[in-house]
């Protein structure tokens, strides 16, 4: 995936890119900087010590079956992260299951959308068929995200979590396939 590169509402220039495993110092600050709700939106608690073994897990991980992003903004030279998204494949090979975080002064900037867009195109690349995520049931903002997006929302047997599902698009042959197969079309023909 190439870099997406945008300006925030306010002028920030932003980077959505692939997370790297050099990321963990600064994604650990960063993360050790959410107000109580963001943590326990994303977490599904509200812990206030990010340990190095949780950002270990979130920048070192098996690129064959997982997926993950990262929103990042210069200052001083260094690339500090603001929101964050992934993937991870189920076991079946045909599911997989996404999660999201925005930094709480970038809420609300359709950074959500952005990242969400890009984990969605990258699934069905991967030929997965389904993309589900479990959501806080009075985490708003991201339940109006996933309507937004296409997925259905359901209850779980977990009181409070709703799980939000998509059916992905089949993934596109790529273009040197749709144009040999036109050409054998014309052979076929003449």
């Amino acid at each position: 995936m190439k870099p997406q590169h945008w300006r925030a509402a306010d002028g920030t220039r932003m980077t959505l890119r692939p997370m790297l495993k050099s990321d963990a110092p600064l994604l650990k600050e960063s993360l050790g900087q959410l107000s109580r709700e963001s943590r326990r939106n994303r977490f599904f608690s509200a812990a206030r010590e990010v340990s190095d073994e949780m950002v270990h897990r979130l920048t070192h991980f098996d690129s064959a079956t997982e997926f993950a992003l990262v929103v990042v903004r210069k200052e001083k030279g260094k690339e500090i992260p603001l929101a964050g998204g992934r993937f991870v494949h189920e076991s079946d090979g045909r599911r997989c299951e996404f999660s999201l975080l925005i930094g709480d002064a970038w809420q609300g900037q359709r950074i959500g959308h952005r990242i969400l867009r890009v984990l969605i195109r990258e699934a069905a690349r991967r030929g997965l068929r389904e993309m589900e995520g479990y959501v806080l049931a009075d985490n708003q903002a991201m339940l109006r995200l996933a309507r937004t997006m296409g997925f259905l929302i359901d209850d779980t047997d977990e009181p409070g979590v709703k799980l939000v599902r998509l059916a992905l698009p089949s993934p596109k042959p790529p273009r040197v396939w749709r144009r040999l197969f036109r050409k054998l079309l014309r052979f076929g023909r003449k």
